[in-house]
């Protein structure tokens, strides 16, 4: 019995002993990476997918898309036979791709995809001349869903755009939001300001639809030095147009001061660019009158101004305010001034004083009655306290404005030491 045991085994060990083992079959994997011709990363991973189809069998492979770096989108086919495939690239933002190969191995295919368009432009480049301090684009959304367009100036001219009109300004960003419909096109305008030297500037306007950035929109910003200078010129009458002399008008572009000539005129000379300039009428016997601001792009600016008599006068019994000189360190008590005011009439008189026609105090150590109403009579009070200033010659202006008295020009003076 025990002989025929063995026996059998024997015979069962040279039978299984024929039949060879199955090895696994072998599979490989197809990477690459997925090419923007627009380098844009968002877009070429967003909704992206990819499979292989084996012809001769018919089953599919999914795919996985993914980054490894900041700037690379990736995909990965793995666990492919060896075989011939139908590589597919499916995305709402490409057009759809297929590549076919033949898989004996591991293999590398590198895919540049088609974008389908978002949006159309009617410029190639914005370009800024000196002293043009707009231009405008039109840009279509060309798909049939809303999307939300975001605007980034570069860093090259992200300080010299001001504005773009009908956007919403991004908090702690600078760009742009706002919404395009299906279909929809809008016009653009892009308000900048020019640097203050001469330069040619060359950046770019980053589109943006639906967090995505799709495209740069050139900006060539050019300035020349004469960009900013303009001069000003000007005349002032009463109502019946007759021209006033010595009229003080103000300019905020130059923050001086200047007298109205025999005929009325007054003029400034060599304005430094700003996008508005205004002046102000500062006359004794005539009411005060500020101009409306006015936008300047050219080598001259004419403002007229016509005033009305004030109904009211003053009388000041002391013209000009001098501190002479004192030192810094030994300052003794503060050194004050009075001027006594007269009106004509006992009419009230609204007031207020000034150091400068802006506002501010142009020395730390000077002080003043600011504002107040009176009838008949008035005191006003200056102090110079020069301890707290510096040492130096000092001349300014302290202004009086009234509501129906004219405007008063006061000079100040004093000398410190140390």
């Amino acid at each position: 019995m025990l002989k025929r045991v063995v026996a059998i085994c024997a015979a069962l060990a040279v039978f299984c002993g024929c039949i060879p083992s199955v090895a696994p079959e072998e599979t490989y994997s197809v990477t690459g990476e997925i090419i923007d011709p627009d380098a844009c990363l968002a877009r070429s991973v967003d909704g992206m997918s990819v499979s292989a189809t084996d012809k001769s069998t018919g089953k599919s492979y999914a795919g996985a898309v993914g980054t490894d770096d900041a700037v690379t989108c990736r995909y990965a086919l793995d666990g492919l036979p060896s075989g011939e495939y139908v590589l597919r690239f499916s995305s709402p933002y490409y057009e759809p791709a297929e590549y076919s190969l033949v898989l004996q191995g591991n293999k590398t295919l590198d895919v540049t995809l088609t974008p389908i368009p978002l949006f159309s432009l009617d410029v190639e480049k914005l370009y800024f001349a000196p002293r043009v301090k707009t231009r405008q684009f039109s840009i279509t959304n060309v798909t049939e869903k809303p999307v939300s367009l975001s605007l980034y100036p570069n860093d090259v001219i992200a300080l010299l755009v001001r504005s773009i009109p009908g956007f919403q300004k991004m908090n702690g960003t600078i760009g742009w939001r706002g919404q395009l419909d299906a279909g929809e096109t809008k016009t653009v305008t892009v308000e900048i300001k020019h640097d203050d030297e001469e330069s040619l500037l060359e950046g770019a306007l980053a589109l943006e639809i639906d967090g995505m950035r799709l495209s740069a929109l050139p900006l060539v910003i050019e300035t020349t030095s004469r960009d900013f200078y303009a001069n000003l010129v000007g005349r002032v009458t009463d109502e019946q147009g007759r021209p006033l002399k010595d009229v003080p008008i103000y300019c905020n572009c130059t923050d001086t001061i200047v007298l109205s000539d025999e005929d009325g005129r007054y003029s400034f000379d060599d304005l430094p660019y700003m996008s508005q300039v205004q002046v102000i009428a500062l006359s004794e016997f005539y009411n005060w009158k500020t101009s409306e601001f006015k936008e300047y792009v050219r080598d001259e600016i004419e403002i007229n101004l016509s005033l009305e008599r004030c109904r009211n006068h003053l009388t000041l019994d002391r013209q000009e305010i001098d501190f002479g000189t004192g030192s810094v360190s030994r300052p003794g008590d503060p050194v004050s001034f009075e001027i006594n005011v007269t009106a004509e009439t006992d009419a009230p008189v609204m007031f207020r004083v000034q150091t400068k026609v802006l506002g501010g105090d142009v020395y730390p150590g000077l002080h003043y009655i600011a504002n107040g109403s009176f009838q008949s009579t008035q005191r006003l009070w200056f102090q110079l306290d020069r301890s707290v200033g510096n040492v130096g010659d000092f001349q300014f202006t302290a202004i009086l404005w009234t509501d129906c008295a004219g405007v008063y020009l006061i000079p100040v003076k004093f000398s410190n030491t140390e």
